[in-house]
């Protein structure tokens, strides 16, 4: 990874943070539908709710993927 310069990191950050935010929605509605459909046995709009699990976990690994990013351009930076 190149070195970033001070501007170049907040801008990197401001990014991050701002896709991170907008991930966290889909993972809450997924979830909460994988919920809902599993209590009432149905299927929405012919998924199953193990799939709106798996949506869910996507979001969650996207999400991890996004902050180990961050932390190895952080330490990158304090080199």
């Amino acid at each position: 990874m190149a070195y970033l310069s001070e501007e170049e990191y907040e801008k990197e950050k401001k990014n991050i943070t701002r896709y991170h935010n907008m991930l966290e929605i889909p993972l809450i509605i997924f979830f909460f539908i994988g919920i809902i459909t599993a209590v009432l046995n149905v299927t929405l709009g012919g998924v199953t709710p193990i799939i709106w699990f798996v949506l869910s976990f996507w979001c969650i690994l996207v999400i991890i993927c996004m902050e180990i990013t961050m932390i190895r351009a952080a330490l990158e930076r304090k080199k």
